[in-house]
C-alpha cells in the first residue's frame, strides 16, 4: 500500500493564485499530475481544494475529507466522490485499507496533516519558477523524513521526487 501526494509550490513558497493551484501549473507539471493520477486507485483531497478547484470528474474514485454535511464544490457533481467526516489520518487510514495507491491532491494544509501523522510514502513537489499567494508552505519542511529519489529541471521549473526514509 502507498499513500503519495503530489503539491505545486511557487518560488516563494505561495501555493496558489487567486485561490487556485492550476495557474502554477505548466503544461510539463499537468503531464505530471496526469500520470500520477494515472497510477492512482483512488484520489483525497480536503474541502477547500474542492471548493476551490475542479473536482466534477476524476478517473478514480475520489475521497473529500470535509466537516461539511454535503460533499463541497464541484466535488458535488462527481459520481464517484465519497465524502469523509473524519480527520486527515483516520480517512487516509481506513481508505488505504480499500484503496492501495492512494493519491493525496489537497493543499498545503492537507498535506501537512498526512505528513504529521507520518502516512505519506511519496512526495511529488513541482517548485514552480513564479511566486504564488497563501497558503505559503516550506519546502524544507514538508521535505523532513524524506530523500530525494529524482530532481528535473524543464523551462524553469523543477520536478521533484522523495520517498520517505526508512524508520530507524
Amino acid at each position: 500500500m502507498t499513500i503519495a501526494a503530489n503539491l505545486i509550490i511557487g518560488s516563494n513558497g505561495g501555493t496558489t493564485i487567486s485561490g487556485r493551484s492550476t495557474p502554477l501549473s505548466s503544461a510539463t507539471d499537468r503531464k505530471r499530475f496526469h500520470e500520477l493520477r494515472g497510477r492512482a486507485d483512488a484520489i483525497i483531497i480536503g474541502g477547500q481544494t474542492a471548493r476551490s478547484e475542479p473536482y466534477s470528474k476524476t478517473p478514480v474514485p475520489l475521497i473529500v475529507v470535509t466537516r461539511s454535511s454535503e460533499l463541497p464544490g464541484s466535488a458535488a457533481k462527481n459520481p464517484t466522490a465519497i465524502m469523509s467526516n473524519d480527520d486527515v489520518a483516520t480517512t487516509l487510514k481506513r481508505t488505504m485499507q480499500t484503496y492501495p495507491y492512494l493519491l493525496i491532491e489537497g493543499g498545503a494544509h492537507f498535506l501537512h496533516a498526512a505528513l504529521a501523522a507520518d502516512l505519506v510514502d511519496e512526495l511529488y513537489i513541482t517548485a514552480a519558477a513564479m511566486s504564488a499567494e497563501e497558503p505559503f508552505t516550506d519546502r524544507t519542511t514538508l521535505t523532513q523524513g524524506f530523500h530525494l529519489k529524482s530532481e528535473l529541471s524543464i523551462d524553469g521549473d523543477l520536478f521533484l521526487h522523495y520517498a520517505r526514509l526508512p524508520n530507524n
